[in-house]
């Protein structure tokens, strides 16, 4: 359902806008009356099926090819934004894998680059070029957007995945804080919602060579009953609030959306 017109006269760019969260976040844009949403993704049939899902309702969705490992490719999705749309107000960064859930010990490089690349370098990358956008707008408007990062708990643990994911979570904290405090005032605002138990594409098998050792220790630490998991819509309905200008308050925020386990 949606919440009102939180998102209107705004484009905005989600990052792994096919998969299961990414998705809902897209239809709480639109029913947000968003002016522009642009779904980027690696996986371009995934991504065209869901536009042409939700073009039945609403014309205001494009799709494009997004690698967030790829300096190139994070320029042109932006560029694919502005283009279509003719600017870029919101950057929710939302792609992200997980990894094997091994330590520092047995985590292979190859494994640390790929989490590392796409988790962390990604979000930097997809900030880069939408705060030059937002510094520079060929609009005429004054310097202005927002970015919404997609943490996780586990920024806030070191139980809760392997030594890649756990890194990089903690360090997209570092990277939100870091661009809400050198641009504040641009009028350029960064938080970051950390998710608690999500039932998604992510979560819903171990990845192969998968430390038993560490998915036990995960397990154990997050352990939940099914009522205390937190619904994808509510997780983007939070997410569309922080991008609005009714978050504009909270720049720099940490955000845990977990039904309360942290309070355990």
């Amino acid at each position: 359902m949606s919440m009102s017109n939180l998102l209107q006269d705004k484009v905005v760019l989600v990052t792994g806008g096919a998969g299961g969260l990414g998705k809902a976040i897209v239809q709480a844009c639109l029913e947000n009356n968003a002016k522009g949403v642009v779904l980027a993704d690696i996986n371009e049939t995934l991504a065209k099926g869901i536009e042409a899902e939700f073009k039945a309702s609403s014309s205001s969705l494009a799709s494009t090819t997004l690698d967030v490992s790829l300096e190139s490719s994070c320029a042109s999705a932006v560029q694919f934004a502005i283009k279509h749309f003719g600017r870029l107000d919101v950057l929710i960064n939302n792609a992200a894998i997980m990894d094997a859930y091994h330590s520092a010990a047995t985590c292979e490089k190859e494994m640390w680059d790929r989490v590392i690349g796409i988790d962390l370098t990604g979000p930097y990358l997809m900030t880069k070029y939408a705060v030059k956008h937002f510094l520079g707008r060929e609009d005429g408007l004054p310097s202005s957007g927002s970015i919404v990062n997609i943490g996780s708990i586990a920024a806030q643990r070191g139980t809760l995945a392997g030594v890649a994911y756990t890194t990089a979570k903690h360090g997209l904290i570092g990277l939100t804080k870091n661009t809400a405090a050198a641009h504040a005032k641009q009028g350029i605002r960064a938080s970051i919602v950390l998710p608690g138990g999500m039932k998604t594409n992510m979560t819903a098998a171990p990845p192969k060579d998968y430390s038993e050792e560490g998915l036990a220790m995960s397990m154990k630490t997050l352990d939940l009953p099914v009522e205390l998991f937190v619904d994808v819509q509510d997780m983007a309905n939070t997410i569309v609030f922080l991008a609005s200008d009714s978050g504009r308050g909270m720049n720099g925020a940490v955000v845990t959306v977990d039904n309360g386990i942290n309070a355990f």
